[in-house]
């Protein structure tokens, strides 16, 4: 009788620890997918919006009048 308790006993924590492992494995997979995930469209935006970006500070340091802005967003905006 006690032996089948202790094996019982065993089988449960040996079972409970297997379960804590695949749920940080899981935890872990999830993070790792929403982590890259977020650098892949923050890389993305960065490389669309650089242009645009440097063409405002452009036209705020007054080295670019606004027909030239307006011409050249145009632009920047029809390769998108």
């Amino acid at each position: 009788m006690m032996d089948g308790m202790m094996m019982d006993r065993s089988m449960m924590v040996m079972m409970c620890i297997m379960m804590y492992i695949g749920a940080i494995i899981f935890i872990l997979t999830v993070g790792a997918t929403v982590y890259v995930v977020a650098r892949l469209l923050m890389m993305k935006s960065r490389v669309v919006d650089r242009p645009l970006i440097l063409l405002k500070e452009r036209y705020v340091r007054d080295e670019i009048d606004d027909d030239e802005y307006l011409r050249m967003r145009k632009v920047i905006n029809d390769v998108k």
